[in-house]
């Protein structure tokens, strides 16, 4: 009947649920600061137990590999990994999904589920995993739960709008995870870690990045993360040549954000105010990235992440002009 079910489950929903079966088959955990030491410390503790764990930090930092390294450290039978991303998935997929692993827990299965981006579930949705997570409860079960936020839920739960009755069997356990830029030890580690993963993979032998290579990526300011970091590898590999990736095959042409800042700082002049030092960073940066693409205004808008009517807003509003 077990796998009945999964079977019937991953016919209906591929999409929308990660299992990862019985193998550990899970990126190394890479970093050299004391914050990744501390992490994967606490990976090793947390996988002995079944404590819920709340997962705390930017999109990109890599919460949902740790929440797999919790679950693959364990001894003994792994079990079944689920996650469902609350971001994305429609109501009834979520309650399809939490229904899927009430009944696996029915069969004393030892399961591992991952809700990321909790805080966007509704009132309703809220609920049933409140249930879910009383039902494993009163039974005694092998159950863990680790879920995963952006920012910290305590607004929400003074709003009304995330119950703290959920919230307390959530948090036993609070990771904040740090962005990649507050930790740059981490940088060239993650970086080298995924060059040897994807060059097993391609067969292409890359062995290692440039003194210029290093040099833009742990000065560059990574917004999106280790997720961007990834990208930039993989981007490396399609356009470099091996053995070495060179700083261009990065495409990290957009200047460090500290640099900018600092030239911004001292141009300021008297008026020191918050709006003022915003407006020139934004305006010296702007005009950096669109010089460095020749000011075309579409490769500007990808390199920033942004629309491309939101550059010419901008241009606009800040008196930007080509000279």
């Amino acid at each position: 009947m077990l796998n009945v079910i999964l079977n019937l489950f991953q016919d209906q929903h591929d999409d929308i649920i990660l299992r990862v079966g019985m193998e550990k088959k899970v990126t190394p955990f890479a970093g050299q600061s004391s914050f990744a030491k501390e992490i994967s410390s606490l990976v090793q503790t947390l996988s002995g137990n079944n404590a819920s764990v709340l997962l705390i930090g930017e999109r990109g930092v890599g919460k949902r590999l740790i929440a797999q390294h919790i679950h693959f450290s364990a001894a003994g039978n792994l079990g079944y990994f689920f996650e469902i991303n609350c971001r994305s998935f429609t109501e009834a997929q979520i309650l399809g999904a939490f229904d899927t692993v009430s009944r696996l827990i029915s069969y004393e299965q030892k399961i591992t589920l991952f809700v990321c981006f909790a805080d966007k579930l509704n009132i309703a949705l809220q609920k049933a995993f409140l249930e879910l997570i009383k039902k494993a409860a009163e039974k005694n079960l092998n159950f863990r739960i680790i879920s995963s936020v952006e920012k910290p839920l305590d607004d929400a739960v003074a709003a009304g709008t995330f119950l703290s009755d959920l919230y307390c069997r959530l948090n036993s356990v609070v990771l904040n995870i740090l962005p990649l830029r507050q930790r740059k030890e981490d940088i060239l580690p993650i970086a080298q870690s995924y060059l040897e993963s994807f060059s097993k993979k391609s067969g292409l032998k890359f062995t290692s990045f440039s003194e210029g290579a290093q040099n833009a990526l742990v000065s560059h300011f990574w917004q999106g993360n280790a997720d961007e970091l990834i990208n930039a590898v993989q981007r490396a590999f399609i356009v470099g040549e091996p053995p070495l990736i060179s700083e261009s095959d990065l495409g990290l042409n957009v200047a460090s954000a500290s640099m900018v800042v600092s030239e911004t700082v001292e141009s300021i002049g008297e008026d020191k105010s918050l709006k003022t030092a915003i407006d020139s960073f934004k305006k010296e940066y702007l005009t950096k990235i669109l010089e460095e693409n020749d000011w075309n205004q579409t490769k500007t808008a990808a390199i920033l992440g942004i629309q491309r009517t939101y550059v010419i807003r901008l241009m606009n509003e800040l008196h930007i002009r080509r000279q």
